[in-house]
């Protein structure tokens, strides 16, 4: 096992938490990220026509490995495990996915990440993400801020728009190109401008790279609204909360985790500040009545 990785706060409740958490992480990247350099890992279709790789299969069982070992008595979610519905039984559950754009590893991109939290009473009290590829990783723990390491280091992260203009987008996963109208109508009454449809879910890294967004809407044109499971949210939840923003589906209703049915069904309106969520969910709710779809969620 790979020494204790180091952190800054370690004044947190959960350090050594934190510390399993990251080294949890780096060791399943290192074999992903040595699986994608030598286009190694073989790829299959799922049930619901969704892929997975080798490259999956095997951060899955490493995460596993490295919790069962530190944290026995925890329960643990992931993507590509059987769902052990003890785990309901369970103030305390990780909740990871492998690989959040499985996609992405496969049509080469680079742009994908290893995400892990540790939900107590159904809400992540510390979270994580690192991208293979490059490196780049991201921490958040309560009451101790978000960090990111690129590198040079760890900073800390504190969202502000700073006068200048919300960057608002949506995703191909998250109702896109069906909801485009309504989101450009939605940035407009927020005074935002609309970015590209994105590839991907919910990560930390969508909201601090080059040409950030600002605000990531997620609804449906009908009655369906399943955005995404609890491991594709739980780290940028904790993340965006921790760094002044936050993450709710589109009646304000803060996410809740380790849930017997592990979708979140009732769309996603995420910001990087509170005053922006505000108005991002007060438009967004506006414009969907205004619609027809105000039951949208519900």
């Amino acid at each position: 096992m790979a020494p204790l990785s180091s952190h800054p706060i370690p004044g947190s409740p959960y350090a050594r938490e934190l510390f399993v958490m990251l080294d949890a992480m780096r060791e399943a990247s290192e074999t992903v990220r040595d699986l994608y350099d030598r286009a190694a890992a073989a790829t299959y279709e799922k049930q619901d026509g969704s892929p997975v790789t080798d490259a999956d299969l095997a951060s899955d069982r490493i995460i596993r490995a490295v919790l069962s070992d530190r944290f026995p008595a925890d329960a643990i979610l992931t993507e590509e495990g059987a769902d052990d519905l003890t785990r309901l039984e369970a103030s305390r559950c990780w909740i990871v996915d492998p690989i959040d754009g499985t996609q992405q590893f496969v049509d080469r991109t680079g742009d994908f990440d290893v995400l892990m939290a540790l939900s107590v009473d159904g809400r992540p009290v510390i979270a994580g993400s690192i991208q293979p590829p490059t490196g780049v990783t991201c921490m958040a723990a309560e009451g101790h801020g978000s960090w990111i390491d690129e590198g040079a280091g760890w900073r800390q992260v504190d969202f502000r728009l700073e006068g200048r203009r919300p960057i608002v987008a949506t995703s191909h996963w998250f109702g896109a190109p069906e909801n485009l109208e309504l989101v450009a109508a939605i940035a407009q009454g927020i005074g935002g401008d609309l970015a590209p449809t994105t590839d991907i879910g919910l990560t930390p890294r969508q909201f601090l790279e080059a040409g950030a967004i600002d605000v990531l809407l997620g609804f449906r044109l009908g009655d369906r609204q399943f955005m995404a499971h609890e491991w594709d949210a739980a780290t940028a939840d904790l993340f965006l909360h921790e760094a002044g923003g936050a993450v709710t589906d589109l009646h304000g209703r803060t996410p809740r985790y380790n849930l017997r049915d592990p979708h979140l069904d009732r769309g996603l309106v995420v910001a990087v500040t509170r005053d922006l969520h505000g108005a991002a969910l007060q438009e967004t709710r506006r414009v969907l009545e205004a619609s027809g779809l105000g039951d949208a969620g519900r």
